[in-house]
């Protein structure tokens, strides 16, 4: 009998608190305010679920003094505590942008309780980095590894954004790197300021790692931070990443940054690649020019064993309704000797005879 009547209580506590949820959801302060005070009164408010079911909603609608009003009546009656309720009160303040007493909060609970879990971490390391206390950020991420919590995505996502504000871009990098290694996917938002960031620092290769975690990764992706990280990668002088790209990217990329890209990969990039690179911009719908050809047209010259990459870039150019200006003519001319001058004389005979008949049209 004891049994039954113990089973039919917790049925009526689950019933009651379920209730709470429904009337807290809907917005019906009120009636969860009456409640609560029957559920006391029952002797089913012993812990503290269900004022916290009440003080996490009205601090979601801004009613934080009433959330707090709340709290102190969990603390002034004893009632059970594994510090959930400081948790939804830290994260109230940090929202309301009561960034010190979040943090005073987040101590209090440190001199209180000796048991931790990730949500109350989660709120402390909110809590701190929004106080920009940098101390207490570490003792807390120390505390972690002490207690071998693993950080879930909020965590990262709070140390991200705390480290980029903090200046510290390298250390936001090896973060989200450590945040992706785990299986989280960060938020675009978030990746394309880190990749800005470190673009602007001069950390061109960390840059291009953020874009790759996200471009792999199963969220969208803004298009123009495609074009975004072509600039960084050109700046850096990444040209193969930068060929990439390109060669993925070619429509979501302008014009413009197409020629700033040509034009450093002819004068800098991988030799090998010059031909690659000349097709894949080809195939984008931008307009080679003279200068283009020539610079490429003069380091095969300057390398003459790569004699068969000139002859195929050459030979590939009337095809595409290209042909070399008199001065490049001129150029491959004084040095055909180095390539075979019988091929390189037929070679530009019939380029010329293909430039000819396009201007005959």
């Amino acid at each position: 009998l004891s049994q039954c009547s113990y089973f039919n209580l917790k049925c009526l506590q689950v019933i009651w608190t379920t209730l709470l949820k429904v009337y807290v959801k809907g917005g019906l302060f009120e009636k969860s305010r009456e409640l609560l005070l029957e559920l006391e009164a029952l002797g089913y408010a012993e812990e503290e679920m269900p004022y916290c079911l009440l003080m996490d909603g009205l601090a979601k609608t801004g009613q934080i003094n009433e959330a707090r009003s709340i709290f102190d009546e969990v603390k002034e009656k004893g009632v059970k505590s594994g510090g959930y309720s400081h948790s939804i009160m830290i994260s109230a303040y940090c929202r309301q942008g009561l960034f010190g007493e979040a943090k005073q909060l987040a101590k209090d609970f440190e001199a209180q309780y000796d048991k931790y879990d990730l949500v109350i971490l989660n709120s402390m390391l909110c809590a701190y980095c929004r106080a920009d206390d940098m101390e207490s950020v570490m003792r807390t991420l120390r505390k972690m590894d002490e207690l071998r919590i693993s950080p879930g995505y909020n965590t990262f996502h709070i140390l991200i954004k705390y480290f980029c504000k903090q200046k510290l871009y390298l250390l936001a990098y090896r973060t989200m790197e450590d945040m992706h290694r785990k299986g989280h996917q960060p938020q675009e938002e978030l990746c394309s300021s880190l990749i800005f960031y470190l673009g602007k620092t001069k950390a061109h290769a960390e840059a291009f790692s953020v874009y790759t975690m996200l471009k792999y990764g199963k969220r969208t992706m803004c298009k123009a931070l495609h074009e975004k990280i072509l600039h960084i990668l050109i700046a850096g002088q990444l040209l193969k990443e930068a060929y990439v790209v390109v060669k993925d990217n070619s429509e979501l990329i302008s014009q413009a940054a197409i020629k700033k890209f040509a034009n450093a990969f002819m004068k800098l990039g991988n030799i090998n690649m010059i031909n690659d690179v000349m097709k894949v911009i080809h195939g984008s719908g931008y307009k080679i020019d003279q200068e283009l050809f020539q610079i490429a047209i003069s380091r095969y010259i300057e390398n003459p064993e790569k004699k068969d990459l000139l002859l195929q870039l050459l030979q590939w150019m009337p095809g595409q309704g290209y042909a070399v200006d008199s001065s490049t003519r001129n150029l491959i001319l004084k040095n055909s000797h180095l390539f075979g001058r019988q091929l390189i004389a037929e070679i530009l005979s019939r380029q010329q005879m293909m430039s000819k008949a396009l201007k005959s049209h």
